[in-house]
């Protein structure tokens, strides 16, 4: 879900929801010779990898594959629009979390997974919507905690390590020396507090995230890990109180060396790295919280999907399942060091030894799969809200957690009728 697809897109993406998809490309037309062709919309980190896998494709299907570069969440919030314009794309790239939510309003062709063994049971959960399936699985993304190599030399392993490290006077904020920047974590993003709340006994949806009458946000288990998590802002700068700048804050600290441990997704590998971090960047599954509790944060991802009025449906679909081969998915790794959905690939990734991949592999299958029924799309701002209120001290845990509830119980029935 940043770079790509990041959390704090989804967050982005749920105010405008009622009309999701991907736009500014057009529908698939017989090109002028005759040839088949389907447009392809991707990100801009994606469009390399696509314009290098299509070339084979079009030589086996006697087609033209047309990929064009549009923000995907921009793209996801103008779906519906480009629908009725004809303008939209036949494949693209969607999260899980909204896979439920475009196919329920009817924006995505149901699909055939290919049976070769590439998908496991959690995979497929992540594209199924009461019984069908809506797009191939094409990455798996979870938290993982880095840390600075030069500053520690094993990963921590609990947070009272942590908590430890943030007494030290050495990693005291330079602006504040009250405050100390040892540990970070953007917890006013539901994406990465989640993961609190539910090893601490709160959960989203009732019936494993499928039962959107009944919320757990605000049970006694979820107060006591909000409660948790607001225990490290009063350690915190006040600026980690922020609900967008605070992961640029974050990101500054880790990279000049003031920070040692920081929690975010596989997504900022890439930027840790280019900011110059190689060498002595560390990554690992999480840390266990007080308690032996373990951290459960969601595993996400996203899926090569169809759109359902394609004029090229089945080509579409054979596109999707050719992008998602152990060949391509090792590919896509390569290039963008995102961890492949595909088992094979994955397991290819992890044997290498690489640090990023074993971390995300490890975490990814002691993670809840995020919610993809339609619902989960209320639950984002008003989860940050919890959050925010319960940082700043506005709201006690407990008065943040039950009006979070109350305001998202009150969109999801205004918006599916569901008392």
């Amino acid at each position: 879900m940043k770079k790509g697809i990041k959390k704090l897109g989804i967050v982005a993406v749920a105010a405008g929801l009622t009309a999701l998809a991907l736009g500014g490309c057009g529908n698939s037309k017989k090109a002028d010779s005759g040839e088949k062709t389907i447009t392809v919309s991707v990100d801009k980190n994606y469009y390399k990898y696509a314009e290098s896998v299509k070339g084979e494709f079009e030589k086996e299907n006697h087609c033209k594959v047309v990929v064009k570069k549009n923000p995907t969440m921009d793209t996801l919030q103008k779906l519906s629009q480009d629908e009725q314009s004809g303008n939209a794309a036949d494949v693209m790239l969607a999260p899980y979390d909204q896979v439920g939510t475009l196919a329920k309003q009817g924006l995505l062709a149901n699909v055939t997974l290919p049976t070769d063994g590439r998908y496991n049971s959690r995979d497929k959960q992540n594209v199924t919507l009461k019984g069908k399936q809506y797009g191939d699985p094409a990455t798996i993304e979870t938290l993982v905690e880095y840390y600075n190599k030069d500053l520690v030399k094993d990963a921590p392993t609990t947070f009272d390590q942590l908590s430890q490290m943030s007494k030290d006077p050495k990693y005291a904020y330079a602006h504040d020396k009250s405050k100390n920047v040892a540990f970070l974590c953007q917890w006013t993003n539901f994406y990465n507090a989640y993961g609190v709340i539910k090893a601490y006994g709160g959960y989203v949806f009732g019936d494993n995230n499928t039962n959107p009458k009944q919320l757990g946000l605000d049970t006694p288990g979820a107060v006591d890990g909000i409660k948790y998590m607001t225990s490290w802002f009063n350690i915190w700068p006040k600026g980690m109180q922020a609900t967008t700048s605070n992961e640029n804050f974050i990101t500054s600290q880790f990279t000049k060396g003031k920070t040692v441990v920081v929690i975010d997704g596989p997504w900022m590998a890439q930027t840790y790295k280019k900011d110059g971090m190689k060498d002595n960047l560390g990554v690992a599954a999480l840390p266990m919280l007080p308690g032996n509790r373990q951290y459960q944060p969601f595993a996400g991802g996203k899926a090569w999907v169809v759109n359902a009025r394609s004029n090229q449906k089945a080509l579409a679909k054979k596109f999707i399942n050719y992008l998602t081969t152990e060949k391509n998915q090792t590919l896509f790794y390569k290039d963008t060091q995102e961890i492949p959905a595909n088992d094979q690939s994955r397991a290819a990734a992890v044997k290498s030894g690489d640090p990023l991949a074993v971390a995300v592999n490890n975490q990814y299958q002691k993670s809840d799969p995020m919610p993809n029924i339609p619902e989960m799309t209320e639950v984002w701002t008003g989860a940050q809200n919890l959050l925010v209120n319960a940082a700043s001290g506005k709201e006690t845990p407990e008065q943040a957690a039950k009006q979070a509830t109350k305001q998202i119980k009150q969109q999801i029935k205004q918006k599916y009728h569901v008392n």
